[in-house]
């Protein structure tokens, strides 16, 4: 990629978990992009920031509903890696406020979910604040009432001056892990070479499947079929509400690995590229639906 250093879009501000996933993945040399949301990494993506970062999932608390509805309409955007961070989430005030001074919590969904036991214990009278990003509620700190709280990393601690951390490791469990998405501009969009050096031959399926509202023998059986004509080793499947016309379609996602105990090399990854996109055509030849988004 030259001597350009690589911009790389994140969920911001920096301090967010996202942020920190992607530097452990590309480092300093990298310039992270800060973005207010996920679906703004998404819009951020183009020849002159070729990458993003978005979470995927949490061990805890299930998928990022808002990362699998932006997937759920293809674009040019494709998934090209993942990153898997363990996650500690720390309770942030404003220097000097005591637990009992506490009535609102702020952080991202996600974290608010991971650490519903400690609220529920600890603080049982507090409402909780939605907000873009676990840094986005660290920052709102220092412009809020001293009655307010953030869920989020240690890290911002250092980043917002003013702040302390009161409570360390309250997620609910402690075996607490997120994986996250790097997701390029294009499937063609050149790759540093971090991530060309760490394929792991899996990819990421989208199958729309409409609702059967009468069944029929003589048509399409539906998604247990077409995954049968795909013939991949499915290690996951997840769904979503369609956006169609007609109420109560799926979407599916199917992610798919390449069992091999070989070292990956340049001519795997374009024979599995031609075994995926040979799956995809044969569901598509059926009457179904299959768009490969991701492959990595």
């Amino acid at each position: 990629m030259g001597n350009k250093k690589l911009k790389i879009a994140v969920l911001g501000p920096l301090g967010t978990y996202t942020h920190e996933a992607a530097f452990q993945k590309f480092g300093q040399e990298t310039e992270y992009d800060e973005r207010n949301s996920i679906a703004d990494v998404f819009r951020a993506l183009s020849p002159e920031v070729p990458l993003g970062v978005v979470p995927q999932e949490n061990s805890i608390f299930g998928i990022v509903i808002e990362t699998y509805d932006i997937l759920r309409s293809p674009t040019a955007n494709f998934i090209r890696g993942e990153i898997t961070l363990k996650v500690e989430h720390c309770l942030l005030v404003r220097k000097g406020v005591k637990l009992n001074q506490i009535q609102r919590v702020m952080s991202h969904e996600q974290a608010l979910g991971q650490c519903r036991d400690f609220i529920a214990e600890k603080l049982p009278s507090a409402s909780a604040v939605k907000t873009p990003s676990t840094a986005a509620a660290a920052k709102a700190l220092l412009d809020s009432p001293p009655d307010c709280a953030a869920i989020c990393s240690s890290i911002c601690a250092t980043l917002f001056e003013g702040l302390e951390v009161l409570f360390i490791g309250i997620q609910n469990d402690q075996s607490n892990f997120t994986r996250f998405f790097i997701v390029s501009h294009s499937q063609h969009t050149l790759l540093p070479p971090i991530i060309e050096a760490n394929r792991q031959m899996k990819a990421l399926i989208l199958m729309p499947t409409p609702p059967v509202l009468v069944p029929d023998p003589n048509k399409s059986r539906g998604i247990i079929e077409h995954l049968g004509l795909l013939g991949l080793f499915a290690t996951r499947i997840d769904r979503r509400p369609s956006l169609s016309a007609t109420p109560f379609g799926s979407v599916y996602f199917v992610e798919v690995q390449k069992y091999s105990t070989q070292v990956v090399l340049g001519n795997d990854v374009e024979s599995w590229t031609r075994e995926l996109e040979n799956s995809v055509s044969r569901v598509n030849y059926a009457g179904g639906v299959a768009i490969l988004v991701g492959i990595w």
